[in-house]
């Protein structure tokens, strides 16, 4: 009975611990126009990305519309980011979610391409970057 007691103990305390080192940042920005993210339009209207770390980072991109998970590449720079902001990339009238990155930190993170995305690059379409203020909380 008492090996049962030890047994529960060590996985209520590696449970706790999981739970510990998950966190959650939240940013939030108003975007004026109709995005993709992970191949899901997104309507205009305010943005609220969660990004979700225990191990791996995953963001939850939430709009009037619903809401879409992405797995991103981590970015790293020299320098702190100087704002908090989303970038899109723009293709005539099509936009896309292409990065976040948060005030004060060195880390960001880098959306995966769509596959529309990609077509639109193929065809040598003019590519503008689009950077929006977001808030961090």
């Amino acid at each position: 009975m008492k090996k049962y007691g030890v047994a529960i103990l060590i996985l209520m305390l590696a449970a706790l611990a999981g739970l510990a080192s998950a966190q959650t940042r939240t940013i939030t920005a108003e975007v004026p126009f109709d995005y993709v993210v992970n191949g899901k339009t997104m309507l205009a209207g305010e943005c609220t990305v969660k990004a979700e770390v225990n191990g791996q980072t995953i963001l939850w991109i939430a709009s009037d519309n619903g809401r879409v998970a992405v797995l991103p590449n981590a970015t790293e720079s020299n320098q702190p980011s100087d704002m908090t902001k989303m970038v899109f990339h723009k293709y005539g009238d099509r936009y896309f979610l292409a990065s976040i990155e948060r005030e004060g930190q060195n880390r960001g993170y880098e959306l995966p391409a769509s596959k529309l995305e990609a077509e639109l690059r193929a065809q040598n379409m003019a590519e503008k970057d689009i950077v929006l203020l977001a808030s961090a909380e």
